[in-house]
């Protein structure tokens, strides 16, 4: 059915018909020159510049109807949003009655609002801090789930907007979660906009007049969804990237930030990586396997530095500056896509591979924010090292995350903390053989350690081992006393540790070091008892009294 316009005129700018559907629509953008209009009584105005839209995959089109719930609608006018973590659709909802609403589009996920009065006792917008204010609505309560202010600099229109679109305006937005409930509240204006809805799929809005597969490549050469790849302008290597879903990339090649636009990639910033880095992954990035039944594309990777809780919250939030914070681990994230089931993230650690999604519905949560019926497990931080690959947002190395993993039958459900979202994601370990199988790769190089990164509780455990057998000698006359276990101490300690280049260790595998380490131990250990003997001049341990102190590495 074709919706008859409340209002239409001439575009000055061009001539082309322009119409309005919603007696609210303030701005309006012509469909044969792109002129940006403001409406005015009985006519509009030319702004002076034009609102072409970036390069589109979207199946959604000004003209799609569909039904939310009980309520038939029909999509009458967009704004594209490009800032710093990424790009996202806002599409303009006429619903039957006269009322609108908001369809969010960000990737493959996609929130339905409708404006709804504001209530009282909203927090400032200053105030408000993502995974930790809460706010009191409907008898439910719900927590600060993205908070973000953003200058939209890149903003592009299409059909009808309730408000004029100004070049760099800025956008204060805090969304809220419980459940599947979705609130949005917009600082805009004050009093803040007020929104409420929920995540939906588009299989469950029964459109119609959607964009077919044809029309989308005709229109912009590629599906939404399918590879692209092109040269890195800063080295020339192959890049590759999902079209209208992951175009912020990093080049595996030397690092740099790109972002691909109209098909084309652009520089953002350069970084001179070392190819070292790509080649230590397990899973190299444009690599495809067939995991669960369905042929996957690793699309990115991620390198992640583990640190212990009270160090991640103080980094991120800035309490207190750690002095050259050191990683109590490492472990690796790659990016999968297939094009029907979407992203899936899989992750490898020194304790074994896991299979992680991010979750739409959020689980039921407790007065203390912990999922109902899941046993806390452990809190912990990470911090990025390097990253290849192509993202939906944009990665940066040094990004901060902190997690609070909570047990979910044999696996684990997970909040994702940043200084501005929080997420959940559903994540299930995975055989190791089963990631060999599914890349055609040799078991060996899946094994946990097989990557080259020594565990660290294997390196403090060699080092905890050397303390105690050495721990007599330290009372002897001998400088060797102190002196040789805190070298050999270091000496695991150095063996042991991932590089900055790439993540690996000095040695190849946690076997090869347990195996050198032991005989680091056993030489040192002898060397200091026979060194003590000789201080001592007897054949026995004399217990001499020794004071200067003994080996304090700082361990856990």
């Amino acid at each position: 059915m074709t919706r008859e316009p409340l209002f239409h005129t001439d575009c000055p700018s061009c001539g082309g018909r322009v119409e309005a559907h919603s007696a609210t629509s303030v701005t309006l953008v012509c469909s044969y020159c792109n002129s940006m209009l403001v409406r005015e009584a009985a006519s509009v105005a030319d702004l002076g510049r034009d609102s072409a839209l970036l390069e589109d995959y979207s199946p959604l089109q000004i003209g799609t109807q569909g039904r939310w719930g009980t309520h038939p609608f029909s999509l009458v006018g967009r704004v594209q949003m490009h800032y710093d973590a990424g790009v996202w659709n806002e599409w303009y909802v006429l619903f039957d009655d006269g009322s609108t609403g908001w369809l969010a589009e960000a990737g493959d996920i996609y929130t339905f609002t409708r404006p709804h009065a504001t209530p009282n006792g909203l927090p400032a917008f200053d105030d408000i801090r993502a995974g930790f204010t809460t706010f009191d609505f409907g008898s439910k309560r719900f927590i600060a789930s993205d908070v973000r202010r953003v200058t939209l600099k890149h903003a592009a229109a299409q059909g009808e907007l309730p408000f004029e679109l100004k070049e760099d305006s800025v956008s204060q937005v805090a969304d809220w979660r419980c459940e599947n409930v979705f609130l949005t509240t917009d600082y805009s204006d004050s009093p803040p906009a007020f929104y409420t809805g929920s995540a939906v799929k588009l299989d469950d809005l029964q459109l119609q007049y959607t964009r077919t597969a044809d029309q989308i490549k005709e229109s912009t050469g590629r599906l939404k969804g399918s590879r692209q790849s092109e040269n890195c302008p800063n080295c020339g290597s192959p890049v590759h990237w999902v079209s209208g879903l992951a175009d912020n990339i990093l080049c595996p090649s030397c690092g740099s930030d790109l972002e691909a636009v109209d098909g084309k990639v652009e520089l953002i910033e350069a970084n001179a990586m070392r190819e070292a880095q790509q080649e230590a992954l397990t899973l190299p990035v444009g690599s495809s396997g067939t995991f669960k039944g369905k042929t996957y594309t690793v699309i990115g990777a991620l390198h992640k530095d583990e640190y212990e809780a009270q160090t991640a919250f103080d980094m991120m939030y800035a309490f207190k500056k750690s002095f050259a914070p050191t990683p109590v681990g490492r472990w690796r994230e790659y990016l999968l896509y297939h094009p029907e089931s979407g992203f899936l993230w899989l992750i490898e650690s020194e304790n074994g591979w896991e299979a992680s999604r991010t979750v739409h519905d959020w689980p039921r949560l407790d007065r203390n924010g912990r999922p109902q019926g899941c046993e806390k497990l452990y809190d912990y931080g990470s911090r990025v090292g390097y990253a290849a690959g192509a993202f939906y947002w944009h990665v940066r190395a040094g990004d901060l995350n902190y997690y609070s993993d909570y047990k979910r039958g044999r696996g684990k459900i997970s909040s994702d903390l940043s200084p501005a979202e929080m997420s959940w994601s559903i994540t299930d370990p995975v055989d190791h053989r089963e990631i060999a199988r599914a890349f055609g790769l040799e078991e060996k190089q899946t094994e946990p350690g097989g990557d080259g990164h020594i565990p660290q509780s294997v390196v403090w455990l060699m080092i905890g081992l050397l303390a105690i057998l050495n721990t007599p000698a330290f009372f002897t006359d001998s400088d060797a006393g102190f002196f040789l276990p805190l070298l050999a101490g270091y000496g695991l300690h150095k063996l042991g540790s991932p590089s900055e280049e790439d993540g690996s260790s000095l040695i190849g595998s946690t076997t090869a070091y347990v195996i050198i380490g032991s005989v680091i131990i056993l030489f040192a250990t002898a060397f200091n008892y026979a060194a003590a003997d000789n201080g001592s001049g007897t054949s026995g341990y004399g217990g001499g009294g020794y004071i200067g102190g003994g080996y304090s590495g700082g361990h856990k």
